[in-house]
């Protein structure tokens, strides 16, 4: 009996698309972090790298995803439904896994004094080209932050969709190495030449296991995620927006970046360029960015004198300048040794 020839099948009506266009589609992915790698690595202004390559390729990744559920193969069936229940498998796994990964480390800024989250909103200021951090600046900072946590899980979810939820944990851990090992450790200080900041690296090392478990879980059985997001969003049928609409409605009650803040104004207002006011031994705003030649000017406006973590005295009412340098860094100051007190500076010679 001879066996009768089976039909071949269109590659297109496979249930993943082909991991020839997979791989580039989860480097794009991640491209938001493209203008935080290109800053460390003094390759340019971040908001520059951030107009030119990492904002059109990030559309690129959602057109391609809006496209996918129209998209149909020559015989009328949906086109790589694998993939499109894999990106949004791995945009909601990190979302969450953003989330878990920020509110592991919470409990250790209160406990422990850890600026964990600090570095965020530099993100903002550094993205808007501002000379001082202001609610926009969290915001967007706060929004860039996400931005990379999904982008992170719609590239792993591409390549590793359906694998064991352990392998996301370990994209997860190899993500924090790449900032261990970039210059970014050097710029935020986590590594200097007199010391190793562990705890810091340790909890930050920790708060990516629940990011790669929350990613790793729902990339695990995407389609059953797509489905089940689907049923909770009801009639929207677009979880991903949903999801990522909510956490921008959160972000903008939590900071409110469209109304004034007098102590921010005010400290603008000490100097023509970068500045701040001392009020509460904390700076308004916490923020201040200049370039290699340039300076911010501090003022105290707390009724005691303070003492500055750079060594400066400030009496009440008087005014110092702090300078940049001819390295990109970030440098903590703290007002009398406090734990919360102070700001930053960001020594931007890009900018």
């Amino acid at each position: 009996m001879t066996t009768p020839p089976t039909e071949a099948i269109d590659p297109s009506e496979a249930r993943d698309a082909p991991l020839s266009l997979r791989l580039p589609l989860a480097a794009i992915a991640c491209a938001s972090v493209f203008s935080l790698l290109a800053w460390v690595y003094e390759f340019g202004a971040f908001h520059l790298w951030a107009a030119v390559l990492g904002l059109p390729l990030v559309a690129a990744v959602i057109a391609f995803a809006a496209w996918l559920p129209r998209a149909t193969t020559f015989r009328g069936a949906p086109r790589w439904p694998g993939t499109r229940a894999a990106i949004v498998a791995g945009a909601l796994g990190g979302l969450i896994g953003t989330l878990g990964y920020d509110f592991f480390r919470v409990p250790f800024i209160f406990l422990a004094g850890f600026r964990l989250l600090a570095p965020i909103e530099s993100y903002g200021v550094l993205l808007l080209d501002a000379g001082t951090s202001s609610a926009l600046t969290d915001f967007a900072g706060w929004s860039y932050h996400f931005a990379n946590g999904i982008g992170f899980g719609v590239a792993y979810a591409l390549v590793a969709a359906r694998r064991h939820w352990g392998w996301a944990v370990a994209w997860g851990l190899l993500l924090e190495s790449a900032v261990v090992f970039s210059p970014f450790a050097n710029t935020y200080a986590l590594v200097t030449d007199d010391e190793v900041k562990w705890w810091p690296i340790t909890i930050a090392y920790l708060a990516h296991v629940p990011y790669g478990i929350a990613l790793g879980l729902l990339a695990q059985r995407p389609e059953a995620t797509l489905a089940e997001a689907r049923r909770a969003v009801g009639p929207l049928r677009a979880p991903v927006a949903v999801g990522v609409i909510a956490t921008l409605v959160v972000l903008a009650i939590w900071h409110r970046p469209l109304l004034p803040d007098d102590a921010v104004d005010r400290g603008r207002a000490v100097a023509d360029g970068p500045s701040a006011v001392i009020l509460d031994a904390e700076f308004r705003p916490s923020w201040l960015r200049v370039d290699s030649e340039a300076c911010a000017t501090i003022e105290n406006g707390d009724p005691a004198a303070v003492t500055l973590s750079t060594g400066e005295q400030i009496a009440p009412g008087e005014s110092i300048e702090v300078c940049g340098g001819e390295d990109i860094e970030v440098r903590r100051i703290r007002v009398d040794d406090g734990e919360f007190s102070g700001g930053w500076l960001i020594v931007d010679p890009a900018k």
